[in-house]
């Protein structure tokens, strides 16, 4: 553990304030560091315990509205939603499709990758946070590893997945109606690249994983730790890069080859945890994305991990949470620090 450190550099703002009568004011600011890839997150105190000014509470009577009006139009809803979607070839899927339970796969209309899903996520259009039942979230992840598979045995050169969603428009979905997306690749996308090259760095310098690492000392520090469910293992991120960032590590998984139903069941069951916290909190938004080490290899230095943050909540004309300071500068703003959320998580993983 010794190659990991919690790196803080602390800074200051002095300026008179308007609100307090032009007084001298001091804000202090917590540069925070991550230790894997050097990404900067910034605390500013004065923020601390004022995250509605940045992120109001989701807008449930406009969400309903938003809801309604996009079911008309919506190629995913019930009646026709297998006649209005895409299929894949025959020779490499004989029925088209994939389905496993409440949970369809088919091609994405505009990929960004040579196979690029969209999974739809059962009947119901509108789902609030609370209305994400584990086993829906579960037949999702089984049918996105069944098409991981399959994708791999018929084009080998497919290296590289990943299992994505944007969950609502300030989230970036172009649909209200709750889906995942999968992407495989022979080549891996920025960020993925860049976790990959650093955990191989951190292995040759000192043989070990860094996830295993990261985890056996947020675990001794007890300040981040969230839980477990299963071998899935559940922090806070030190210097998140989005709102809240939750990260999910699995040990002993390097790829999603690897991956068994027991592991499907405990990711749906620690979201089902991590979503119902949320809507407490009036959130109503998120994005993810779960990264596995290349299909044909051996990769002692990585495990499989997901990030998940929220966005901007639902309410009219609300503004973007992504503007230069993440966009161009690729550094993120702490509203809740990471210590207090993962105490709050900490109560529903305990319940």
């Amino acid at each position: 553990m010794a190659g990991i450190e919690f790196k803080v550099h602390h800074q200051q703002s002095l300026f008179h304030n308007p609100f307090q009568d032009m007084q001298l004011t001091t804000q202090d600011l917590e540069v925070r560091t991550d230790p894997l890839t050097g990404h900067q997150s910034v605390l500013n105190t004065g923020l601390e315990g004022k995250a509605q000014i940045l992120f109001p509470d989701t807008d449930y009577e406009y969400l309903e509205q938003r809801g309604q009006e996009t079911a008309r139009t919506c190629f995913l809803c019930p009646k026709d939603w297998k006649k209005n979607t895409p299929a894949y070839p025959e020779e490499f899927l004989p029925q088209g499709r994939l389905e496993h339970g409440q949970a369809a796969l088919f091609p994405n209309l505009f990929p960004i990758g040579a196979y690029h899903s969209v999974i739809r996520l059962g009947d119901k259009h509108l789902r609030k946070l609370n209305d994400f039942p584990v086993q829906l979230l579960a037949d999702g992840f089984s049918v996105a590893l069944d098409f991981v598979r399959k994708c791999h045995g018929y084009d080998p050169e497919m290296r590289y997945a990943t299992l994505n969603a944007n969950y609502l428009f300030p989230a970036g979905a172009s649909l209200v109606h709750p889906h995942f997306q999968i992407i495989n690749s022979p080549t891996p996308s920025t960020h993925h690249e860049l976790i990959l090259q650093k955990c191989a760095r951190y292995h040759e310098q000192h043989n070990s994983c860094f996830w295993d690492d990261l985890l056996q000392q947020e675990k001794a520090r007890d300040e981040r730790w969230i839980g477990t469910t299963g071998n899935a293992c559940w922090i806070t991120a030190f210097a998140p890069m989005g709102y809240n960032e939750i990260q999910v590590v699995w040990p002993d998984r390097q790829n999603f080859l690897q991956w068994t139903h027991q592991d499907v069941q405990d990711l749906a069951r620690g979201l089902n945890h991590v979503f119902n916290v949320w809507h407490e909190m009036s959130l109503s938004t998120f994005n993810f994305t779960c990264f596995s080490a290349p299909l044909d290899q051996d990769s002692p230095h990585f495990c499989c991990m997901m990030r998940l943050v929220n966005r901007q909540n639902v309410a009219p004309h609300h503004r973007t949470d992504d503007y230069f300071f993440q966009k161009l500068m690729q550094n993120e703003l702490i509203l809740n620090r990471p210590e207090n959320m993962a105490r709050k998580m900490r109560e529903a993983f305990s319940s």
